[in-house]
């Protein structure tokens, strides 16, 4: 007859559960791949070490995340590089397209530059104060905007008004004058103004 020694009997019941318990004990805990925003866990895209039976249970089935294998994995690090690249090349275009806008910048200043340097003198008329003979003070002024004015309706050039100096602030009296148009890096135009007696 067949018998059953308890002791091996004992032995074999002992190693299943050695080796359910031990698997377990491997499969402490998975990583995965959030689709959703998991309070407590993080947001889409984050990978997060998680429980098997919490990922089973409640993240797989209302597809809150996804499994992690080693195919998504190598999915993963083989597309890493090309969005880089891509990065990269984004990054060098908007240099070159900042650098193109500079270099568009430099040619209308020189443009300009050479408008201004073959402008004849400007000339204002203005009242004079006649209250003493001979006295070449006048009424009002020549300022920086008036400058700018004369430079768009007659010239069609037009020119910041805070790139004008006038002589001093200011021009008060009858005679030629000077103004200055600062063109950034490419330095002053020196413009002629002849304030002439109304």
């Amino acid at each position: 007859m067949f018998s059953i020694n308890k002791s091996s009997l004992s032995r074999v019941a002992y190693r299943s559960t050695t080796n359910v318990v031990k698997r377990w004990k491997s499969q402490k805990s998975i990583e995965v791949t959030l689709r959703a925003n998991v309070q407590g866990l993080g947001k889409p895209g984050d990978v997060v070490t998680v429980g098997p039976g919490r990922m089973r249970n409640q993240l797989y089935p209302f597809r809150l995340a996804n499994y992690n294998n080693k195919r998504a994995q190598q999915f993963k690090a083989e597309t890493s590089p090309g969005q880089d690249a891509f990065k990269v090349a984004q990054e060098a275009n908007k240099v070159y397209q900042q650098t193109v806008k500079k270099e568009q910048r430099i040619i209308q200043l020189q443009e300009l530059r050479h408008r201004l340097q073959a402008l004849p003198s400007l000339v204002f008329t203005r009242a004079v104060n006649e209250v003493l003979p001979g006295s070449k003070s006048i009424f009002g002024s020549v300022q920086a905007e008036d400058v700018v004015k004369e430079l768009k309706e007659k010239h069609g050039i037009l020119v910041d008004h805070t790139k004008v100096t006038v002589n001093g602030t200011k021009i008060k009296t009858l005679g030629e004058s000077r103004a200055r148009v600062d063109l950034g890096d490419l330095g002053r135009v020196e413009l002629k103004i002849l304030v002439e007696r109304r």
